[in-house]
């Protein structure tokens, strides 16, 4: 097991940074264009494709999966106040909604990702299981 405690965690930043770079850069120069709402299918989105990421840079990082909800808790909470899309309430709302969310699908990813990685689909693994995840969470979505 290699020592990238914080990989998940960092790449998750950047993940989320990409997006609402992203999505400052329509807002200001396509100020008609509607965004999509970071709502719970974005979140695990944009958590999956972390996940992913973190999948493929570093394999068998040991993660601290009670830094975990905290640094996901802030990351969502901070990155989007700090790029003027939520007022300091609805932040803390989605730094909870994103530490919950960000929790809950790094621990089915993993899950998912880990029974599904023998024999000859190992490399296709951890798409599938992000697939199925992100289909899950529209379907829960789509119930509510």
């Amino acid at each position: 097991m290699k020592k990238n405690t914080y990989t998940l965690n960092t790449l998750l930043v950047a993940v989320l940074t990409i997006v609402l770079l992203a999505a400052v850069l329509v807002r200001t120069f396509a100020p008609r264009m509607i965004l999509p709402l970071l709502d719970v299918p974005n979140m695990v989105l944009i958590s999956l494709a972390a996940l992913l990421l973190d999948h493929y840079i570093a394999p068998g990082a040991k993660r601290c999966y009670i830094c975990i909800p905290v640094f996901s808790a802030l990351t969502f909470g901070l990155l989007p106040f700090a790029a003027c899309f939520v007022g300091a309430g609805e932040a803390v709302k989605l730094g909870i909604l994103g530490g919950v969310v960000f929790t809950a699908a790094t621990w089915l990813f993993s899950s998912m990702a880990d029974r599904l990685s023998s024999g000859p689909a190992a490399k296709a693994a951890p798409v599938v299981s992000a697939l199925g995840l992100y289909l899950a969470a529209q379907c829960l979505m789509g119930m509510f």
